[in-house]
C-alpha cells in the first residue's frame, strides 16, 4: 500500500502550483475530495472557488469572508475544474459533460492533483503530481480510508471505541460503562461492509454491541470480541495490542488495520508487519 496524507497532498500543491496558469480566475472543486485541494489552491492564489454543481447551474463561487477585499478582481475567464486523483478518467470525463454547455462562456480547463498510472494524463489538461501506478499496489488517502468502499473496506479491520464511537468511560466503573454501551456517540460511521471489527471489550458484552452497530448502520463480516468474564481477568491476559495483533496476523486477508489509538497502531505495525492506520493522529504505518 501506497499512503498519502493531507500534509503529503498540501506539499504536492505548494511545489507544483506554478502548473496552473496565472489567469485562471476560478477553482471549481468536484465533490467530495476534489474540493479539498480546489480549497488548498484557491486559498494559496487567493482566488474564487466554487463546486462544480454551483459552477454548472450558473450560480455564485463561495463566498470570500472578509480576506474577499484582498482577492484579485480581475474578470474570471478562465476556470479550473479539479479533482483529487484522476486514473481512468470516469469522474473527470462526467465532470467534462456536465460543464459543457459553459464552455462558450469561459476557457474551461480540467486538471487533478494526482495522475495514477500511464493513462491518466490523457483524461486532464494539468496534473500537479504523475503517479506510476502499479497494477497490484493500492493507492490509499488519508481523506477516503475510512469510506473506500470496496477496495479498501472489503480486506480491512477496523478498531471500535475511539473510532466508530467515542471512549467509552473508565471500565472499572462498572455501572458508568454499562450504561454508555448502548448509548454510545457515534463518531465515524463506515459507509460500506468492513471486513471485521476487531474491539478489546468483553465479549459478553457482544450482544449490547451488535444492537448499537446494527442501529447506526455499521455492516461487518466477523466481530471479534475478548474472551475474558471480568475487565481484571482480562488486563491479567494481554494488552490491547497484543490480542489484535494476533487476529490481524493470522487474518491473510486483511491488508489493512485502522486502530484509534496511535501507540496501538505502532505496536501493532512493528509486530504484524502489515499496514496499520493511525485515526488518532492519521499517521500510517507500513514497516
Amino acid at each position: 500500500m501506497i499512503y498519502t496524507s493531507y500534509k503529503d497532498m498540501a506539499d504536492v500543491i505548494r511545489r507544483n502550483i506554478w502548473k496552473i496558469p496565472s489567469d485562471v480566475g476560478l477553482i471549481v472543486g468536484i465533490p467530495r475530495s476534489g474540493m479539498i485541494p480546489a480549497l488548498m489552491i484557491a486559498e494559496l492564489l487567493n482566488i474564487r472557488c466554487a463546486d462544480i454543481e454551483t459552477f454548472a447551474h450558473g450560480g455564485c463561487t463561495f463566498a470570500c469572508g472578509g480576506r474577499g477585499k484582498l482577492m484579485r478582481k480581475d474578470e474570471v475567464k478562465k476556470v479550473l475544474v479539479l479533482d483529487d486523483t484522476v486514473n481512468e478518467g470516469t469522474a473527470m470525463s462526467r465532470a467534462m459533460q456536465k460543464v459543457a454547455h459553459m464552455q462558450g462562456e469561459y476557457d474551461i480547463l480540467f486538471g487533478c492533483v494526482y495522475a495514477e498510472g500511464v493513462n491518466a494524463k490523457q483524461h486532464v489538461d494539468i496534473y500537479l503530481h504523475d503517479i506510476r501506478r502499479p497494477k497490484e499496489r493500492i493507492y490509499v488517502y488519508e481523506w477516503n480510508v475510512l469510506h473506500h468502499y470496496p477496495y479498501i473496506m472489503n480486506y480491512c479491520m477496523m478498531d471500535i471505541d475511539g473510532l466508530i464511537c467515542k471512549e467509552p468511560p473508565d471500565e472499572r466503573d462498572t455501572a458508568a460503562y454499562e450504561a454508555y454501551l448502548p448509548n454510545a456517540i457515534p463518531m465515524v460511521i463506515p459507509s460500506g461492509p468492513v471486513g471485521a471489527l476487531v474491539t478489546y471489550r468483553l465479549e459478553k458484552y457482544r450482544d449490547v454491541t451488535e444492537d448499537w452497530l446494527h442501529r447506526h448502520g455499521v455492516q461487518y463480516s466477523q466481530l471479534f470480541m475478548f474472551p475474558a468474564n471480568t475487565y481484571y481477568e482480562r488486563q491479567r491476559t494481554m494488552s490491547p495490542g497484543t490480542f489484535k495483533a494476533g487476529i490481524y496476523a493470522n487474518a491473510r486477508w486483511a491488508e489493512l488495520f485502522i486502530e484509534s489509538d496511535d501507540i496501538t497502531a505502532d505496536w501493532l505495525n512493528s509486530k504484524v508487519h502489515k499496514p496499520v492506520f493511525s485515526y488518532e493522529t492519521g499517521e500510517f504505518y507500513n514497516d
